[in-house]
């Protein structure tokens, strides 16, 4: 049958299979991982959460225009619900890409936790970054990639930047295009039992 071909019709055999078993592979390597997800199994994106968190940062904006005191408050219900629904456009609209599906984000001791599945050539691999929010010296918030989990090898680094950027320009970038500064209240900072908030001001 393969006579006279030089191995190439056995090559379009073979190669075909060996990517098929790869995959199945991987696809029983990433069955065995333990990368729990942060919100309940029941969790299910809703559109009237992720308004709720666009009109939070709205309502943080506007005070913040306003000159006075403003506060950020949002459940993880929300965020994750946004990060869901809206993530990618946003991403989008802000020079990133996000390649990542079934995305969640837990609030609790201190940390936000960001869940999601990593889309690859063949399987999505569960990756989990782990963002500790700080208050710097200057009053800005500042994202500490604190622990980084994907398949129990190392992230790609884009992925992890990509997740970065995303919590620092949902959360920041409008309030650093107001005129002035913005300053938040160090002991404001509370990000536990599933809410994030904190309290800050704008400096002209």
């Amino acid at each position: 049958m393969f006579e006279g071909c030089g191995g190439c019709c056995l090559s379009l055999i073979l190669i075909p299979l060996l990517c098929l078993g790869l995959a199945a592979c991987a696809l029983i390597y990433l069955a065995t991982l333990d990368v729990d997800t942060p919100l309940p199994d029941n969790f299910k994106p809703s559109q009237a959460e992720a308004q709720a968190f666009d009109t939070a940062i709205d309502n943080a904006v506007t005070q913040a225009q306003a000159g006075g005191v403003w506060v950020l408050f949002f459940t993880e219900q929300q965020i994750s619900s946004w990060m869901a629904l809206e993530g990618e456009t946003f991403a989008d609209q802000h020079g990133h890409t996000f390649p990542f599906a079934n995305v969640q984000v837990g609030l609790d001791d201190g940390a936000m936790t960001f869940y999601a599945e990593l889309e690859t050539r063949f399987v999505s691999v569960p990756l989990q970054v782990v963002i500790t929010p700080k208050v710097t010296s200057a009053g800005q918030l500042d994202f500490a990639i604190t622990e980084v989990r994907v398949a129990d090898v190392s992230a790609p680094d884009f992925a992890v930047q990509t997740v970065k950027a995303q919590f620092e320009d949902a959360l920041t970038r409008r309030l650093e295009d107001l005129p002035g500064n913005y300053f938040i209240y160090p002991q404001s900072l509370v990000v536990d039992n599933g809410v994030f908030q904190v309290q800050g001001a704008i400096v002209r």
